[in-house]
């Protein structure tokens, strides 16, 4: 009898809905199941199918339609109700579930994952210029694609774009920052700009990223470096480089330097130009005493033209015989090519005996305070200002900075002759503290073939 009734009521439980079966002598049997109030909700078994089916039988536009929800034991009764209670208020807004079914199919599978964002995004951020109308270098998209491999990936790639969430991120990046703040930073600024890519293509209504600052995730920048090295500094730092270049047919004897990084260096602190700038320097650039950077080579996408003072003229020179190729510091395993800014870095490094984990005290500089190839343009910066008076506007525009917006509209007089004054006053006294003469006036209209 307690059987009888519970099938008159409906199925109420997961015990009835295990035993509910087709009757001897009928080919299906369907059965209501209660569901709080919403309506509609059935239990479908018949004898040629082992699992049953949850079925929503509702009215929509004076029409009564049904649909099926899933299959018993794959779907549990929670589940089912679960999905009955969405489906029925869908109805009861007006809207047809099992439309809105397919619109949500095709919807997700529209919908990117955050891989397959990163993979478009890549693409698009790899061949975009920015203001200074440059697109980004080889070595800047690898970074981003490491960054991604590295931190992001894993937690983020297989969930949906429009899934993402503020909370979530600053979950994600703070594990980043706890490993490496300045990486923590960097991705916060690939997240930016890919879910800004991602909005404007409507995978996501608005950027979960956008406004986020390093300090939410942990990552704060540090203290700007205030290093640099004063006189007495360089002077041992040229002199180390002295030391170690000893050259045979253009090669060192000793592994720290070759003649090309060892005078590539030397140049970086006459000029003050960037690592990059230097270790790509061609023949074709040099006129006389000045050396033109074309637009494609600077940071600001702008021309840029250095005095050659007397003394970076004479490490020329010693190129000039060196070199068998277009550039100025070729490498000493493939003449074709220049040498990597990297190995600036790297001899650096080593002459002050950190380029390993373990330091080794026995290194020409171990002595000094520790500083980057970047402490050394801040040196010379910082030279040209103390020693000389320089305007720090002056400054700026020898380092090829790009001026303040105001200074960059109405100040196109660059001075470049007080520049040149500069840079030969530089020369001579780098030249004293290291007792280096400068051979005269040395030219380059061409480099010899």
């Amino acid at each position: 009898m307690a059987e009888v009734q519970e099938k008159r009521k409906g199925i109420t439980t997961s015990k009835g809905i295990e035993n509910f079966s087709v009757p001897e002598g009928r080919k299906k049997a369907r059965l209501a199941v209660s569901n709080g109030g919403y309506g509609g909700l059935a239990l479908e078994a018949r004898t040629d199918r082992e699992a049953k089916s949850w079925l929503y039988r509702y009215r929509v536009v004076d029409k009564t339609v049904e649909q099926q929800l899933g299959s018993y034991p794959q779907m549990g009764l929670a589940k089912a109700r679960k999905k009955h209670r969405e489906a029925a208020e869908l109805v009861r807004q007006g809207i047809d579930p099992r439309k809105h079914r397919k619109a949500e199919k095709a919807r997700n599978q529209a919908a990117w994952t955050m891989s397959e964002a990163f993979d478009r995004w890549i693409e698009f951020y790899a061949s975009s210029p920015s203001r200074s109308g440059k697109v980004p270098t080889e070595r800047t998209v690898s970074k981003q694609r490491g960054r991604w491999r590295l931190y992001l990936e894993k937690p983020l790639g297989g969930a949906y774009v429009r899934d993402m969430s503020r909370r979530y991120l600053i979950e994600v990046l703070e594990q980043v920052a706890t490993r490496a703040r300045e990486e923590g930073r960097q991705c916060l600024t690939l997240l930016r700009q890919l879910l800004d890519y991602c909005e404007d293509r409507e995978q996501i209504e608005d950027n979960p990223a956008a406004g986020l600052k390093p300090a939410k995730i942990k990552a704060r920048p540090g203290k700007p470096r205030e290093r640099y090295l004063k006189l007495p500094e360089l002077k041992a730092l040229w002199e180390a480089i002295d030391e170690k270049q000893i050259v045979l047919d253009g090669v060192a004897s000793s592994v720290v330097l070759s003649a090309s990084v060892a005078n590539a260096i030397k140049l970086l602190l006459l000029t003050g130009a960037r690592r990059a700038e230097v270790a790509a320097m061609r023949w074709v650039e040099v006129k006389k005493d000045t050396w033109t950077i074309p637009a494609e080579r600077t940071k600001s996408g702008r021309e840029h033209k250095v005095h050659l003072s007397a003394l970076a003229l004479v490490i020329l020179a010693e190129q000039h015989r060196l070199s068998k190729s277009e550039f100025v510091f070729e490498s000493s395993r493939d003449a074709a090519k220049p040498i990597h800014y990297d190995t600036i870095t790297t001899a650096v490094a080593r002459l002050q005996g950190r380029s390993r984990k373990d330091h080794e005290d026995s290194a020409p500089l171990y002595q000094l305070e520790h500083f980057t190839v970047h402490d050394l343009r801040r040196s010379v910066a910082t030279m040209w200002t103390e020693t000389f008076m320089a305007d720090p506007l002056l400054v700026d525009a020898m380092l090829a900075h790009v001026p303040p917006r105001l200074v960059g509209t109405y100040n196109k007089g660059k001075r470049y002759q007080i520049q040149i004054d500069v840079w030969e006053k530089w020369g001579s006294t780098m030249a004293e503290i290291t007792e280096t003469s400068p051979e005269g006036n040395v030219v380059f209209m061409s480099h010899k073939n």
